[in-house]
C-alpha cells in the first residue's frame, strides 16, 4: 500500500497515559501519523507525553487522580461519546482510530453520522479476559453486547489471527467491514543476551500479576524444584500480588522466589536464563516479543496465541505440571547446551517480526 501523501485530521481517544506496552503502541501509532504531517486530535483526562504542534489536547473534565472508580468509568462512557461528536464536526475530523473496543464504542456515533472511517485496534480480548477473572455473567452479557456494536462496520485489526477471529465469530448480527491481523513488531537491532553456563538457574516471569498471566502455576512448580538451585524472579505488579506472596509463603518457596516489581525491559534481559510465560490466555505476549527480540530463551503455554510466534521446542502443555518440570530440570542439569536449543529456535521466528510497524498503522488508519 502506498503511503499516503495529503494530510488528514484525525480524532482519537484514551483515558489518560499509563506504562506498558499498550500505550507505548498508542503512542507509537500517534507519532507515525505525526511523522507524515497529519494533524490528531486525541480526548483524554490527561496529556499524552507526545510533543508536536500538530497533537492537539482535548482534555475530558475529570480530577485525572480519580479515574479509579465506577463512577469515573461510568461518566466516561455517557459524555465521551457527545465529547467526540462534538470535536469530529468542530475540527473537521476525517479519520479515527481506537486501540479497544471501549473507545471505538465511543467514537461510533462519529463515524456513523459523520460517515468517516473507523479503524479499531484490538490488543486482548477483553471477554475472555472476563470469564478467567470470574466475572459475573451479567456484565460479561452487558461486555459482549457493547463490544458488538464497538466492532460494527469498523476495520478491525487483532494483534494476533485467533483474537481476531475469536472476536468476530462471537458476533451474528454486528459485524465488522474487514477483519485482518497487525502484528506487533521487535526492533532488528536489539543486542542479544549471552547464555553461558551459571551455577544457579534463573527464570523469569514477565508482566501484569493476574489470573490471565497465571504466575500461581509457576509458584507451585517451585515445590518441585527445591533441592535445585533454581530461582524465579517475578516481574510486575497488579492486582493479584498479595494472594501471591501469600501462595509464595503458604508453598514455603519464598527463598526461591522473588519479587522484583516494575522493572524496565533493558534491565530485565541480563538478570534472567529463561523466560517463563505460563499465561491462561494472551492478546499480545509483549514479554515474549521483547523475549525474541534479544533471543532470550523461552518456555510459554502453548495456548493459539504463543503457538502463532514460538516454535514447538518453546512450548509446553498449558497447565501440565509434571512435563513443566520435567523440562526445567533437564535444562538445568545441562545449562549450555539446553538453552542454547532454545536460544536457537526463538532466534529463527524472528524474520517474521521485523517490519515497519508505524508505516503500516499510519496506511491502516488513513484508507478511506
Amino acid at each position: 500500500m502506498a503511503d499516503q501523501k495529503k494530510s488528514a485530521r484525525i480524532l482519537t481517544s484514551y483515558y489518560k497515559p499509563k506504562p506498558g506496552g499498550f500505550c507505548t503502541r498508542y503512542f507509537r501509532a500517534i507519532e507515525a501519523l505525526l511523522s507524515n504531517g497529519n494533524e490528531v486530535h486525541y480526548l483524554a483526562v490527561s496529556k499524552f507525553p507526545i510533543d508536536d504542534e500538530n497533537c492537539h489536547f482535548h482534555r475530558f473534565p475529570w480530577p485525572e487522580q480519580f479515574t479509579d472508580n465506577i463512577l469515573f468509568w461510568f461518566i466516561l462512557h455517557l459524555f465521551s461519546p457527545v465529547i467526540l461528536l462534538f470535536l469530529g464536526y468542530r475540527y473537521k475530523i476525517s479519520h479515527a482510530f481506537a486501540f479497544g473496543p471501549t473507545y471505538s464504542l465511543m467514537l461510533q456515533p462519529l463515524s456513523i453520522l459523520k460517515k468517516i472511517p473507523l479503524t479499531l485496534f484490538l490488543r486482548a480480548d477483553t471477554i475472555e479476559n472476563h470469564i478467567i477473572k470470574g466475572t459475573p455473567k451479567w456484565i460479561v452479557f452487558i461486555e459482549r453486547f457493547l463490544e458488538g456494536l464497538s466492532i460494527f462496520n469498523v476495520r478491525l485489526y487483532g494483534v494476533s489471527e485467533s483474537l481476531a477471529k475469536n472476536i468476530v465469530a462471537r458476533h451474528s448480527y454486528f459485524r465488522p467491514k474487514l477483519a485482518s491481523i497487525l502484528r506487533n513488531d521487535i526492533l532488528a537491532n536489539r543486542p542479544g543476551v549471552e547464555v553461558s553456563p551459571k551455577k544457579k538457574l534463573r527464570m523469569g516471569c514477565v508482566g501484569i500479576l493476574e489470573k490471565r498471566k497465571n504466575q500461581i502455576f509457576l509458584i507451585k512448580l517451585m515445590q518441585y524444584l527445591d533441592k535445585y538451585d533454581i530461582e524465579l524472579l517475578i516481574f510486575g505488579v497488579g492486582p493479584n500480588e498479595s494472594l501471591l506472596r501469600k501462595i509464595t509463603k503458604n508453598y514455603d518457596v519464598e527463598r526461591q522466589v522473588v519479587f522484583k516489581g516494575w522493572v524496565d525491559r533493558e534491565n530485565i534481559w541480563p538478570s534472567i536464563d529463561l523466560l517463563l510465560m505460563p499465561s491462561l490466555h494472551e492478546g499480545a505476549p509483549n514479554a515474549v516479543l521483547e523475549a525474541i527480540a534479544v533471543n532470550m530463551p523461552v518456555l510459554a503455554s502453548d495456548i493459539p496465541e504463543h503457538r502463532e510466534i514460538l516454535p514447538d521446542q518453546c512450548l509446553l502443555p498449558l497447565g501440565k505440571l509434571e512435563q513443566w518440570v520435567t523440562t526445567i530440570v533437564s535444562i538445568n542439569t545441562n545449562k549450555e547446551s539446553k538453552l542454547k536449543e532454545l536460544q536457537n529456535a526463538v532466534s529463527g521466528t524472528k524474520t517474521t517480526l521485523v517490519f515497519d510497524w508505524d508505516t503500516k498503522v499510519r496506511n491502516l488508519i488513513l484508507t478511506s
